[in-house]
This record gives C-alpha cells, sequence and structure tokens, in this order.
C-alpha cells in the first residue's frame, strides 16, 4: 500500500504568531470564523477584502485533539483560513461563491506526484489549496480549488485562472446538492463560464481520490455533513518525508515572500437550482420531444429518468454526449428537435445504466492507489488496495498491482499478471519457485510474488498449483492469492456495485473490469 504523505511526526518547524490589531478591523464575512490551526498571519478583513497570507514553515503548534498526536507544524502544513461555522447536510442545494486575487508574484510550481497521474497533466500536482470543502473525518476532502504556475487555480484539473492572469481578480461558484446516492449534481463555475458539471452521481464521494490529496481510495467513506473552508494552506508530506523523493523538510517551500490570496463578496447561499430558468425550459422541451417519440423521461424534477431516456430513445449515428448535464443539454435538445431523429432505431435500453452486473459474494473496497499508465495507453500498470469485508485481521486486505498489455481491438488483455505488493522472504521466493510461481525483484531489492494468468478466449486462468503456492508463502500473502486467481470477479462487481470502476484512470482496464462484472470475461473461478 501507498504510504500516506500527508499525516505523521516530523521534525521541528518554527512557529511565530504575529499579532494583528484586531480593533480596527472589519468583521469576516457573515456565518465564518478564523480556523483554529492558523500560522502566522490570521486572516484579516479591509475595505471588504478579506486579506490572507502565509509564509515558509510558519505553521501553528495547536494540536488536532483527535487522539493522533499531531500539529500541523509536525504534518508540514501551514494556513491562513476562515471556516464556515454552518456544516452543510445531505440533501442541500448550497451555491459557494466568492471573487478572488492571486498575488501576482506568486510563484509556486506544484510538485510532480505519481498519484496524480490521470488527474493531473503528467502527474503534476498542488500541495496549495485556495478552497476546499470537506467531510467530518480525517483524510475525507471532497473538493479542493489548487494553485500553480503550470495549472493556474484550478478545480478538479480544470483551470479556472491561467497563471497569466495571477493578479486579476476572478470569480469562483460552487453549485452543489449534497447527496450520497444518484440524486447529486454539481457545477463549477469561473467568471460565469461553466468548467466542471456533473449529474447523477453521489456528491459526498471525491472525484479525485488519492492519498496526498487527502482521500482515501480504498476506505468506505459516506459523509452526511460538509465544512467549506476558504484561504491558502500549503499543505506538507508528513513523517515520512524522508522516505519521498530526497526531500529536506516535512514542508513544501513557501516563497520568501510568503504567498497572499485577497477574497471578497463572499456568500454561501441555500436552496439554489443548478439549472437556469432558461435551462429549465429547455429541459422541459426535451422532456416532451422524448414522450413525442414514445420515450418515458419522468417528470421535470425526475432528470435520472430523463438522462436515462435521452441516452437510449433513439441511436444517432454521429453519437450524443455521454452524459446529460448542463453543458450537453443544448446537443441533446437540438438532436431530438431534428424531424428525421423519429425515424431513427431505438437506442440502447440500457444505457445510462449499471445494467445487470450482480453482486459481489463477498464485497471488497478496492482503491486504485497510483495508475503508471493511464488513459489509452496499450500497456497498463495500476496499484490497488483493498479492504476485503468479513475477513479476519491480518487476512482483510488486498495489497497488489495489475500489470499487462491491453489489447482494444477486442477489449482485453493480451497479457494479464498480478503483482503482490508484499515483500517475500528468500525462503518463500524458493518456496514459489518450486510451485511453479515466480518473482520481480523491485528496485530497493525486495522481493514481489507474480501471478501470470494464462488467456484462452475469455478465459484467464491462473498456473495450476496454487494450493502448493498458499502453503509456500507467510499469512498475509496466501491470504490474498485466491482473490486474484480465482475471485477477481468479486472484486470487479464490488468497484462496479460502488461506482468504483468509474473512477480508474485506465481506460482498457475501465473496460476490462466492467466486462468481468458482467460475466462476459471470466478470471479465475
Amino acid at each position: 500500500m501507498l504510504k500516506n504523505p500527508i499525516v505523521g511526526l516530523a521534525v521541528g518547524a518554527l512557529m511565530v504568531f504575529a499579532p494583528h490589531a484586531g480593533a480596527t478591523a472589519d468583521p469576516l464575512p457573515k456565518g465564518f470564523e478564523r480556523h483554529k490551526f492558523n500560522g502566522s498571519v490570521r486572516p484579516e478583513v479591509k475595505d471588504g477584502v478579506t486579506q490572507f497570507q502565509i509564509f515558509d514553515r510558519q505553521c501553528s503548534n495547536v494540536d488536532y485533539g483527535d487522539g493522533r498526536g499531531e500539529n500541523d507544524c509536525r504534518n508540514g502544513n501551514v494556513r491562513s483560513t476562515i471556516r464556515y461555522m454552518r456544516d452543510m447536510r445531505v440533501g442541500e442545494s448550497v451555491e459557494y461563491k466568492f471573487d478572488f486575487r492571486l498575488d501576482p508574484a506568486f510563484a509556486y510550481k506544484g510538485w510532480h506526484n505519481n498519484s496524480a497521474n490521470g488527474f493531473y497533466p503528467d502527474g503534476w500536482d498542488s500541495h496549495l489549496r485556495l478552497a476546499s470543502w470537506e467531510g467530518p473525518a480525517i483524510h475525507n476532502f471532497i473538493y479542493m480549488l489548487k494553485a500553480d504556475t503550470r495549472n493556474g487555480v484550478n478545480f478538479l484539473a480544470r483551470q479556472c485562472q491561467k497563471p497569466g492572469d495571477f493578479g486579476k481578480w476572478a470569480t469562483f461558484s460552487l453549485k452543489i446538492r449534497w447527496a450520497n446516492d444518484e440524486s447529486g449534481w454539481v457545477t463549477a463555475s469561473c467568471d460565469n463560464k461553466v468548467i466542471y458539471a456533473a449529474e447523477g452521481e453521489a456528491t459526498n464521494q471525491a472525484p479525485h481520490c488519492w492519498e496526498s490529496n487527502e482521500c482515501e481510495p480504498q476506505s468506505n467513506r459516506d459523509p452526511k455533513s460538509f465544512n467549506f473552508i476558504l484561504g491558502p494552506v500549503m499543505m506538507g508530506r508528513g513523517n515520512e518525508w524522508k522516505n519521498y523523493d530526497h526531500h529536506t523538510s516535512q514542508f513544501d517551500v513557501v516563497q520568501p515572500d510568503g504567498i497572499g490570496i485577497d477574497v471578497r463578496n463572499v456568500s454561501v447561499t441555500r436552496g439554489v437550482s443548478d439549472y437556469s430558468a432558461e435551462q429549465a425550459v429547455l429541459l422541459k422541451r426535451l422532456q416532451q420531444q422524448l414522450v413525442h417519440l414514445g420515450c418515458k423521461p419522468g417528470n421535470v424534477e425526475g432528470k435520472p429518468d430523463t438522462r436515462q431516456a435521452a441516452l437510449s430513445c433513439r441511436k444517432f449515428e454521429s453519437g450524443l454526449p455521454e452524459a446529460l448535464n448542463l453543458t450537453t443539454l443544448q446537443a441533446f435538445a437540438d438532436a431530438y428537435a431534428k424531424p428525421e431523429t423519429a425515424s431513427l432505431p431505438s437506442g440502447n435500453a440500457a444505457a445510462g445504466t449499471e445494467n445487470g452486473s450482480s453482486k459481489p459474494r463477498t464485497y471488497i473496497k478496492l482503491g486504485e492507489m497510483l495508475a503508471m499508465k493511464t488513459g489509452k495507453d496499450t500497456k497498463v500498470n495500476s496499484n490497488f488496495f483493498g479492504k476485503i469485508k468479513g475477513a479476519r485481521k491480518g487476512q482483510n486486505e488486498l495489497d497488489f498491482i495489475i500489470l499487462g498489455q491491453f489489447d482494444y481491438t477486442d477489449d482485453s488483455f493480451s497479457q494479464l499478471s498480478f503483482l503482490l505488493q508484499d515483500n517475500l522472504s528468500k525462503a518463500e521466493v524458493n518456496a514459489a519457485a518450486k510451485c511453479g510461481y515466480g518473482t520481480i525483484r523491485f528496485p530497493d531489492g525486495t522481493d514481489h510474488l507474480e501471478i501470470v494468468m494464462q488467456r484462452s478466449g475469455n478465459t484467464f486462468s491462473s498456473p495450476p498449483r496454487t494450493d502448493c503456492l498458499i502453503q509456500a508463502l507467510g499469512k498475509r500473502p496466501a491470504s490474498q492469492v485466491p482473490y486474484l486467481t480465482e475471485g477477481f470477479a468479486d472484486l470487479a462487481k464490488s468497484m462496479v456495485s460502488d461506482g468504483g470502476w468509474k473512477k480508474l484512470r485506465h481506460e482498457g482496464l475501465k473496460i476490462f473490469v466492467k466486462r468481468v462484472a458482467d460475466g462476459e470475461i471470466t478470471v479465475g473461478g
């Protein structure tokens, strides 16, 4: 399993608190309070503008109070933030809106992070967040507004402000219906331009989830309340910083003159709608068109039914967008408004649904921790970590890599291997070899079991003598073997049942997992 580079014990750090003369300061935006873990410069308001600034290593030594014995200085975090005092709840529709201006001298370049492969171009991530939306548990960040000089100010890697515009005011809006089911929707806009939109999904789940992004892909998190934090936080590397990329401390570097950001016109508004009045009229028109064609879109509030009907009512030669949301609504309405649409063949009635994938016999919460190959690459190299529901401690975890060559002509692997992350002893290596199983030596000198699957049509089988292999290994690696050699279908069905397959960063692997879950491909027993 990849180690968490955010939390943990760290070497001593500088803590400087420079009190400000608060008697003449304007009040904070309505409903906000200063965060108790702020560093040396607390946020202040002047002429309606909230001013934030952070400096290198000037952090808080205040204990988090959750029993871990940790604080920002130990973890390498430096912050200057305000917190909205009312947490939102599942079922509430909210708009978070503010203008921001980043210091034009801002020079932070971000950091290269393999865990961000497939999310950020070339894996260039940022430790600096300007705003965050969080669940109540640790490592349960759902959305962040980030900044660096490569990607600019961005939300889920969608650019909000380009680096050349640093120093100019911009307006950010996040409209969201907080939900733990398919009733959720979310729209992020910058200067009234939509940069991200999604509908029909659980918005309490992070679309970008990796450990250094304060999220645990392998954990079952189902938050019911959501906190909004505004202001710059430079995230640290935690107590294991010495193990990563030759870092010199737990802190990422803040430029000598600090990082400053101004914010104004901050508002949190409940009871909002995702669609404007004009878009609602267009949606109603689309529903009427679908009814006229004999399809069933539901009522104006029944957008899940409308989404399914729009995707399945007719089969268009030129295709349609993959999803119906406010950014694609016009395209769907235009397509169904054409007179010739009535004569087109019916589409796939199961479009937009999870189809008939059966439930797993044993549920495994499986998270993709790292993807070295992403997109439509023909090579696959992805790390997974999973928790097995109901299994005994010490035998309830999966920690493995999927390696292989993917063939897009038949949507399957031409070569497929599973590689256990557990370090094997010399005795285990020798015993596994006697059973007909090889190992791979990592650059750090550790040895790891490789299970090379044999393909015949749509069936992948492990080498024989798995019983011998299980006897050859220690308890933890041995307990994982059956899930890969015989029970991979449970892994695939688990990922489909909880939606995890949609977050896979390799298109071929995503196809493969779905086909296994649907019974089109057999892996092992």
